[in-house]
């Protein structure tokens, strides 16, 4: 049984609210290993657009070791936009449940839905940050760094 058969249905009709694609699994696909010990692992993914914005909210275990640790959940809202002209793409991230059982997420679904649509819908493009390029700011480094010698 899925752990998310208390809430698919109410995930569905929140994705339904905001003409969203409501995603299960990863890619749409069904349960897969990953992994070194082919651990499965559920996820839920919401995505729409709202003016030039990309929205999700995004609902997954923990992947912060060689594994993945379902002991642990993450529920994310985020909003993407890429910006013309090279500049990359502008994002703002919004940690509703971070490293917490999955239970939690249960329990306060509605809260956290509530929350998540808020937090989304109410995005203007001040509140996008640029995403740093870890490669670029190595050599703006290099750059300032050949200047002051």
């Amino acid at each position: 049984m899925s752990v998310f058969a208390q809430i698919d249905a109410r995930l569905a009709q929140f994705a339904t609210a905001q003409q969203a694609v409501f995603t299960r699994d990863r890619n749409g696909d069904s349960l897969r290993p990953t992994g070194p010990n082919g651990t499965v692992f559920e996820e839920r993914r919401i995505d729409w657009q709202r003016d030039e914005f990309n929205l999700a909210l995004i609902i997954q275990p923990d992947f912060g070791g060689t594994d993945v640790d379902s002991s642990k959940w993450h529920l994310l809202a985020l909003a993407w936009k890429y910006v013309p002209g090279g500049s990359g793409k502008r994002t703002a991230m919004q940690h509703l449940v971070n490293g917490r059982p999955f239970g939690e997420i249960e329990t306060r679904v509605e809260e956290l839905l509530a929350e998540a649509g808020t937090y989304l819908n109410g995005l203007q493009a001040r509140d996008l940050k640029p995403i740093i390029d870890l490669r670029h700011q190595r050599e703006v480094r290099r750059q300032r760094a050949e200047r002051q010698q």
